[in-house]
């Protein structure tokens, strides 16, 4: 005869699994980082405009630099350098502050400049690539990066719970089943009084907070049955730290031949 129980979804827990939440942990500081960085280019940006002053310049010279990647392929990109005169009729010389291929603009190209006026050497011309590329670029890998950490955070998550196949939804709420592992068995009474209870701990992957799980008093010592055993099935809401939960002792063979013997495992509700 058997301990009869509920029938459910069943899904396999691995609590030690911390590898998905220190990744993303370290691409969401990555992706803070990217942020910050955009946003200090910002503030820098919108900090020079407010004391810049504008004139006209030429493009006098575009510096060619070359490189290779680890395929050996190799890639050009051109940098302007630019002129302008200040209203006393110096002239400043200034090297763009991005380089590009396509070249942005070529040599005797008349071009709009922003300037310090206390400082003139520090300039740079008008236009996207000058004034907002930086940030654009680090604002948008700082998003990509934090998307990439949520998700990975949110596997983390739920690397406490994978489907096991051929495996369907747990009827009602939020009720699924996980193979709890086993930490310990507890016995009550002396004599032909004595009781075993199970004993089986659940930590929550999010939060960190263990739950533990005792199986209704048994009448018989179930560790013959058990001794490669170290995990069992349980189904609860991981959600409610106070949910019922129901048991699964269907695997236990209780002693004796009488056939009404038989032990219901159904929800209960234990510290």
């Amino acid at each position: 005869m058997q301990i009869t129980t509920t029938t459910t979804t069943t899904r396999t827990l691995r609590p030690g699994s911390k590898v998905p939440k220190i990744i993303g942990s370290l691409l969401l500081l990555v992706g803070i980082g990217l942020l910050v960085g955009s946003g200090f280019a910002i503030w820098t940006e919108v900090k020079f405009r407010r004391i810049a002053v504008e004139t006209d310049g030429r493009v006098v010279e575009m510096l060619r630099s070359s490189s290779r990647d680890r395929d050996g392929r190799s890639s050009v990109t051109y940098k302007p350098v630019f002129v302008f005169r200040l209203p006393e009729g110096k002239e400043i010389r200034v090297e763009g502050g991005v380089s590009s291929n396509p070249p942005c603009c070529r040599v005797g190209d008349v071009v709009r400049v922003r300037y310090d006026p206390a400082h003139p050497d520090h300039a740079q011309m008008t236009g996207f690539m000058e004034s907002w590329f930086v940030a654009t670029l680090l604002g948008g890998m700082g998003l990509v990066f934090a998307l990439i950490a949520s998700v990975a955070l949110r596997i983390s998550g739920k690397a406490g719970a994978v489907a096991l196949p051929g495996t369907v939804p747990a009827a009602g709420g939020n009720m699924m089943t996980f193979a709890v592992p086993l930490v310990g068995l507890r016995r009550e009474g002396a004599g032909h009084a004595t009781q075993w209870i199970l004993q089986a701990r659940w930590q929550d992957p999010r939060s960190g907070v263990p739950r533990l799980f005792e199986s209704p008093p048994l009448p018989f010592d179930p560790v013959p049955q058990m001794r490669q055993m170290t995990t069992v099935n349980i189904q609860f809401d991981p959600g409610d730290p106070n949910s019922p939960y129901a048991m699964d002792l269907s695997f236990l063979q209780a002693p004796g031949d009488d056939p009404d013997a038989t032990i219901a495992v159904g929800p209960v509700r234990r510290g």
